[in-house]
């Protein structure tokens, strides 16, 4: 293919975009905080990135650069990260320079800082200061744990937040250490949800004429993250069940069958997690064997040796195959299973170069390189202007246009007033299934949408059968647990943390799109709503009609959102799959597995769902944002797979400096001397990270190192294993309270492997109010999962913490549809309106 026909035309693009009208400042020094300006920045929004004279961000420094030499004009952190900003060089401890910032604050909307919590105010930079030159600011703070409670100053760095914050503690192998995501996962994680948070904060201050100061605690993203950890906390809130070791291995338990399976090139993900794909991989595999098919369909729960023959005859197919001829023959036969594709080889997939998934910009240093482009697609959307800045490229005409400038001076609100909802009469009408999609409605919630679920009683649309019973769950363990007491009751579908975790502020009313009453009840609605969002499968919705075309028409002010994982056009555009399925192919299940071993050492990933959540929020309030302006409604297409794929982009631009793909690290760094250590207790685990020679130094003074100090990141590298070595004889004598204690007064980065219950009794957690107590008839009186982040000047909501099914019917039919009592009694006579999920 020719090589202008793989990139997106940033010409044939429109000039105007969705956020053209914002300014926001850039203090962040890593990635979360530039990303999330990132956001703004690819939507049009002039984001002036304020750095460090001579030195920069910290991401210039961090790499990886061309031929492995530091360059800090060609890391391919900084240069992915920073698309489409400006640059000016500020030395923030000079009284002239604190001066330049301020008048940039006067004309700006939004600030992202990423400092050590009181490091604004120690430079004279509080959010008292900001504020007082524009009260109508949105200061967004990112910080580790908060800007208060005990752990407010504790050091971190990205697996710490991962070992504390995410579901470390279930993930690896059993026998083996908790194993953390790779790269760099689960800063982008906490960028995306500042990035929302900033945006939500804008709604709100434009509503309300006033400000917002945001505070953002990478802690807590992840603990309220899709990626299991939220629900692992809900269940055992409801049951005192801890998820074990494994919940992310091979091929896990009887009732699924997932994993990866190795093919002639590489990896496969499988995912048949019912009986239809069951039967459809058995028929697949079986196509030319009678007795294997006879032996196998309708046994999707094996055992024993019976267990062990059907996975040395599947695992005996796939290895006859190359990964992609074993994809192609199982989604053709509608069996979701992926190739494990290399960076390498997502740069070269015809599906992604189809869709112009990648776009090129010329960097006056680094050259012309392929950027990952858009995370979604809307009207008025991404451009990809210019490439990164270089250092200080724009300060002379920053200097320039804020020396005099200035906005006039806004005065603040009445005290008295009380603050609208951003979203306050926002009508959201939920289509979703599983977790990205219900992650994203809960989000929009939290701002004071209406967000009605439409669910079908023929339908398993909470992932629960109605015919769960005390006892069919007895023997699934864990599984089992996630139910208040254990106990399904007679309405399982409300007691799943599965799904209970995501339900806060939601409406719930039945209607069965499978029938002609539905689909009118559903259109009914929609004319009435502002924002739709579904990710069911690709034509789910065509073949039901209503289409987003026809949605255009009936309410040409409705914004529907879509998420179909690989996007609506493409030659894998109709693929089956979930989130590891999708994981898989944008590079992410290759570089993920225990240190020095294969990606199968892994099990399968989730963080598609972790990362859809806020990435779909913000593309809705962005297209709110453009509604205002223009009145119109339209189309997001969020290819969840594309969105997933801008967290791998510093690998894509490493491929082009250096022709290779990333490495499995494991629990390692590439750069960090870090790893997960076993300590005294049983299966009890805490991370220790050392990011540089201040760090190595306490180290060896806290743990009496002393033999070893002096070294040098190079030597560090050079002797990881080593040096790992003695650091794990040192843990393994002591608790994890003991290491955590002691190398925290060091000021080392540390922090334990956190169980459910271990979270549930955490004193910083306490102190900050995360966890909210709610009661509903369905499940009793339970402390809940918080949300991703807080603001000063208003709250998030957080009512009901679930909805019974159809709990609204009477709601949604009569009131907001004006249905009569007949009408309505109707469709209760005739089965379509229940307060029961029927299967």
């Amino acid at each position: 293919m020719a090589e202008h026909d793989d990139q997106r035309s940033c010409a044939a693009l429109p000039e105007r975009q969705v956020l053209d009208d914002l300014r926001v400042i850039d203090l962040s020094r890593w990635v979360a905080g530039e990303y999330a300006t990132k956001l703004f920045a690819d939507f049009g929004a002039d984001v002036v990135k304020v750095e460090k004279p001579g030195r920069g961000s910290l991401t210039r420094a961090y790499g990886p650069f061309p031929g492995d030499q530091p360059d800090p004009e060609r890391s391919a952190l900084f240069l992915h990260l920073n698309t489409n900003k400006r640059s000016i060089a500020l030395d923030l401890t000079d009284e002239a320079d604190r001066e330049v910032l301020l008048k940039l604050v006067e004309t700006a909307d939004a600030v992202v800082e990423s400092f050590r919590p009181g490091h604004l105010e120690r430079l004279g930079l509080g959010p008292e200061v900001l504020l007082e030159r524009n009260p109508r600011l949105v200061l967004t703070r990112i910080s580790a744990f908060g800007q208060t409670g005990p752990y407010r100053d504790h050091e971190a760095t990205g697996i710490v937040l991962q070992a504390m914050g995410g579901p470390m503690n279930a993930t690896g192998q059993a026998d083996a250490a908790p194993l953390r995501k790779p790269g760099q996962l689960e800063h982008y994680t906490i960028g995306r949800a500042a990035g929302q948070a900033t945006l939500a904060g804008l709604t709100h201050a434009r509503r309300n004429a006033t400000s917002a100061v945001i505070d953002v605690s990478g802690h807590e993203v992840l603990l309220s993250g899709a990626d299991r950890r939220a629900s692992y906390l809900l269940a055992a809130a409801y049951s005192g069940m801890v998820a074990p070791r494994g919940m992310r291995s091979p091929h896990r338990h009887g009732a699924t069958f997932t994993g990866p399976f190795r093919a002639l090139d590489g990896y496969v993900m499988v995912y048949v997690t019912n009986s239809e794909f069951w039967n459809r991989l058995v028929s697949l595999i079986g196509a030319d064997d009678e007795s294997f098919r006879d032996s196998y369909l309708d046994r999707q729960t094996l055992a024993g040796e019976d267990r062990e023959r059907f996975l040395a005859r599947v695992r005996q197919w796939f290895a006859e195959r190359t990964k992609t001829e074993a994809m192609e023959a199982a989604e053709a036969a509608r069996i979701p299973v992926t190739a494990y594709l290399k960076v390498s080889e997502v740069l070269a997939c015809g599906h992604f170069r189809d869709r112009g998934a990648f776009a090129r910009a010329e960097h006056p240093v680094a050259g012309s390189l392929q950027y990952p482009a858009a995370p979604w697609r809307m009207r008025n959307g991404y451009r990809l202007r210019r490439a990164a800045p270089t250092l200080d490229q724009h300060g002379a005409d920053i200097r320039a246009e804020v020396a005099g400038a200035g906005r006039a001076s806004a005065s603040r609100p009445p005290a008295t007033a009380r603050p609208v909802p951003a979203l306050h009469g926002i009508r959201v009408v939920d289509l979703t299934v599983v977790w990205s999609g219900p992650g994203a409605t809960a989000l929009l919630g939290d701002l004071g949408a209406e967000v009605i679920r439409l669910e079908g009683n023929n339908r398993r649309g909470r992932q629960v059968s109605a015919g769960v019973t005390k006892e069919s769950i007895a023997a699934t363990g864990y599984h089992g647990g996630t139910y208040p007491d254990r106990d399904p009751g007679d309405r399982p579908y409300d007691r799943s943390a599965v799904f209970n975790w995501h339900a806060r502020n939601k409406l719930s009313a039945c209607c069965n799109l499978d029938t002609p009453q539905g689909r009118k009840a559903a259109l009914d609605l929609l004319r009435v709503s502002d924002v739709l969002v579904e990710n069911n499968s690709n034509g789910v919705l065509e073949k039901l009609g209503i289409g987003h075309e026809r949605l255009a028409k009936l309410n040409p002010r409705l914004i529907v959102a879509r998420m179909p994982p690989l996007g609506m056009t493409g030659p894998m555009s109709r693929y089956l799959g979930y989130g590891p399925n999708f994981n898989a192919l944008v590079g992410i299940a290759a570089m993920d597995g225990y240190e020095g071993c294969e990606p199968d050492t892994a099990g399968e990933n989730y963080h598609m769902d972790e990362a859809a959540p806020s990435g779909l929020a913000f593309a809705v309030l962005a297209a709110l944002w453009d509604r205002a302006r223009t009145g119109e409604g339209g189309l997001i297409e969020f290819a969840q797979a594309e969105n997933v794929l801008a967290e791998v982009g510093e690998y894509v631009l490493d491929h082009q400096f250096n022709q290779r793909d990333p490495a499995v690290l494991g629990n390692t760094d590439a750069r960090m001397l870090q790893d997960v250590y076993r300590t005294a207790e049983p299966d009890t685990w805490v991370a220790v990270s050392v990011r540089d020679d201040t760090d190595w130094e306490a180290l060896c003074s806290a743990i009496g190192l002393t033999g070893e100090r002096g070294l040098d990141i190079r030597l560090r590298q050079r002797d990881s294993r080593r040096l790992r070595d003695r650091i794990g004889a040192w843990v393994r004598e002591r608790t994890a309270a003991e290491v955590v204690t002691i190398l925290r007064a060091a000021r080392v980065p540390v922090g334990e492997v956190l169980t459910e219950t271990r979270v549930l009794a955490d004193e910083h957690l306490r102190a900050r109010g995360w966890f909210r107590q709610r009661s509903h008839p369905a499940v009793g009186t339970h402390r809940y999962p918080g949300q991703p982040w807080r603001a000063d000047s208003f709250e998030l909501a957080y009512g009901r913490p679930l909805p019974g099914f159809g709990e609204d019917n009477e709601y949604v039919y009569k009131t907001v549809l004006g249905y009569s009592d007949e009408q309505y009694d109707d469709l209760v006579r005739r089965g379509l309106v229940t307060d029961r999920q029927l299967v």
